[in-house]
């Protein structure tokens, strides 16, 4: 496998690679090498010995460090292209001039929906959300904004977490920083960019179909004040004095929530009568919940779910 795509030319992955196998480096043109060897010691690929004599990395730790410093740029440059994006938006606005700027445009298409969003929360400082579509291919780029300090929170229905696959997603989120809580209602999707910008669906069942974009500032502040009223009496994904449950006791505590039938919840769990019913069992002797109705109550009185 090329390491050309982490920045090295064909030679400085032969010098390297014979360095690894203990061969010697030499060549017609010392000083070609002399360079060569000076720019893997500057990428971390080698170290020098007292007496001079250049010595591979272990790949473990000199090729993870030239990954890391790639997906760095990788992520720079992405935020860079989506600054262009935005650019392209303001000067659309400048052309049609100061009494003529559109303060909201529809947007056909999932596709186009995802990639404006994306392109102005990639380098956004604060991003509010209720009800989001999750694409873990946006993942790393996600969790980089975060380290750089961006703010996030985001509120998510308590139905929605029934799939495993998106409780896992949102945990992970959670934990990195982007802070989610939990309502009963499925609510309105929205998403809040620095509070200057709001995406809706077009209409209250067309998610993902098609969208408005709003900068009106009156409009952008009265859907943040919602998002806040929702937000303050949401509970926490996994508040801290939770204890530490599986991502199936989590399944089973919102279906006993709900008051669902047995039947029905071993079919959403995938699982058959006998299982859903030993699940149930085994939680609430966890729990220490003598029957069902009290171990939902203490969930929820103890903000679990």
């Amino acid at each position: 496998m090329s390491l050309s795509s982490l920045g090295l030319t064909d030679f400085e992955e032969n010098v390297y690679r014979d360095l690894l196998r203990g061969r010697d480096t030499a060549t017609g043109d010392p000083d070609g090498l002399r360079a060569t060897l000076e720019r893997l010691s500057a990428l971390g690929l080698i170290r020098f010995d007292p007496a001079g004599r250049p010595i591979a990395v272990e790949p473990e730790v000199g090729i993870s460090r030239l990954i890391r410093r790639r997906l760095l740029e990788t992520n720079a440059e992405q935020r860079r292209i989506s600054a262009a994006w935005e650019a392209v938006h303001l000067l659309s606005a400048q052309q049609r001039g100061p009494d003529r700027t559109v303060t909201i445009e529809q947007i056909h298409g999932a596709d186009r929906i995802d990639e404006r969003i994306r392109s102005l929360t990639l380098d956004a400082r604060e991003v509010l959300a209720m009800q989001p579509e999750r694409h873990r291919s946006y993942l790393p780029a996600h969790l980089q904004r975060l380290e750089d300090g961006a703010r996030r929170r985001t509120i998510v229905s308590r139905q929605s977490l029934l799939d495993p696959a998106l409780m896992e997603h949102c945990l992970e989120l959670h934990r990195a920083g982007d802070h989610h809580r939990v309502v009963d209602d499925d609510g309105q999707q929205m998403v809040i960019v620095d509070r200057s910008v709001v995406f809706v669906p077009s209409e209250p069942e067309g998610a993902g179909r098609s969208a408005l974009m709003i900068s009106q500032a009156g409009v952008v502040a009265t859907m943040a004040d919602l998002f806040e009223r929702v937000w303050a009496h949401a509970q926490d994904l996994e508040p801290c004095h939770a204890p530490s449950l599986t991502t199936r006791e989590r399944r089973v505590l919102y279906l006993l929530a709900g008051t669902r039938k047995d039947e029905v919840a071993a079919r959403e769990m995938g699982v058959s009568l006998r299982t859903y019913r030993r699940y149930v069992a085994e939680l609430l002797e966890r729990l220490g919940a003598a029957n069902r109705f009290q171990g939902a109550l203490l969930a929820k009185q103890q903000g679990w779910i």
